[in-house]
């Protein structure tokens, strides 16, 4: 990819700052594609009906975004792919977000929610209710933009827009901070409350991949929100904005990470019953090590160890 084709040109006055490179539009067009189509097939295969609106919904997005930048490729002078780009490709992770809170509530629920901070239903209440703030605030902001016809309101636009990824940014902080206190609670078997019929999950291999999973999803949308934030912070005319392979390997490969993330994890493996051999395996340690799984003042006997052993 040359320097032409990523910088700032003088000679170039596309809205860009460059002309977005055919190819690199193609490959993202077609990656979201199968993803989103992967997606909604799943979800709908296991009636995970929470994929739609999150996971689908962000990469149809995402895939009108590539599609402006490709239809822009062929008119660089042409603001109305610019602008379509923009308001969807800023706004698109945000639901995608969503699917992270559900699924790790979820694990919650399966694993023992007297680990959590949060009890599992508070996990959608609470961060998907920030999270759709974030997704107003920017997409108010997006539209401000769009329409602007003087400097002074794109540069409205553009801050309004700065709020929102500020908010998921904040929004992914918390999230990640408490979802590592129940991971080392989790762990070190160090349970918030005391309930009765509350009970201790086997943390199997499906279970540990898919808090793998959320964890490296949530670490790519963190770095992508990163990424936002120093890009409309620099302003419209900013270097960061105006050079192609830093929105190109921030932005969308991020969010090509996580889409594929969730086809080879999908939640209907993650969050399926246990396999009969995992639950006798989970039977024997409890059994060798005295205690019961069916409530947790049973479990603080137990060593810190029991909830992570596996065998293959």
């Amino acid at each position: 990819m040359s320097n032409n084709s990523t910088t700032l040109n003088l000679a170039d006055e596309t809205p860009y700052g460059y002309t977005p490179t055919l190819w690199i539009a193609i490959m993202f067009v077609v990656l979201f594609s199968i993803s989103t189509l992967a997606q909604l097939i799943q979800g709908l295969y296991a009636r995970h009906w929470f994929i739609l609106p999150t996971i689908v919904l962000g990469g149809c997005g995402e895939i009108l975004g590539w599609a402006a930048r490709w239809w822009s490729n062929r008119n660089p002078n042409n603001g109305e792919p610019f602008t379509i780009q923009i308001a969807t490709l800023i706004i698109s992770p945000t639901p995608i977000l969503g699917a992270h809170f559900i699924i790790f509530g979820r694990l919650v629920q399966i694993l023992g929610p007297q680990y959590s901070r949060f009890r599992p239903r508070l996990y959608s209440r609470i961060f998907l209710s920030c999270d759709v703030a974030s997704l107003v605030v920017q997409a108010v902001g997006g539209g401000i933009a769009s329409s602007a016809v003087t400097t002074q309101e794109s540069r409205l636009g553009s801050n309004i827009m700065l709020a929102g990824i500020a908010i998921q940014f904040i929004i992914l902080i918390c999230f990640m901070s408490i979802a590592s206190e129940f991971l080392y609670r989790f762990n070190r078997n160090l349970p918030m409350r005391f309930e009765s019929g509350n009970k201790i999950g086997y943390l199997d291999t499906r279970r540990r991949i898919g808090l793998l999973a959320v964890f490296f999803a949530t670490s790519c949308l963190f770095i992508r929100a990163i990424y936002r934030l120093v890009e409309l912070g620099d302003g419209w005319q900013g270097k960061v904005i105006h050079t192609q392979w830093l929105f190109d390997l921030f932005d969308s490969t991020m969010v090509t990470l996580v889409m594929y993330t969730w086809n080879f994890v999908p939640s209907s493996w993650i969050l399926a019953e246990p396999s009969l051999e995992s639950r006798q395996l989970q039977q024997i340690e409890m059994h060798r090590n005295g205690g019961s799984s069916d409530n947790t003042s049973n479990a603080s006997n137990k060593p810190s160890n029991l909830v992570f052993y596996q065998r293959n």
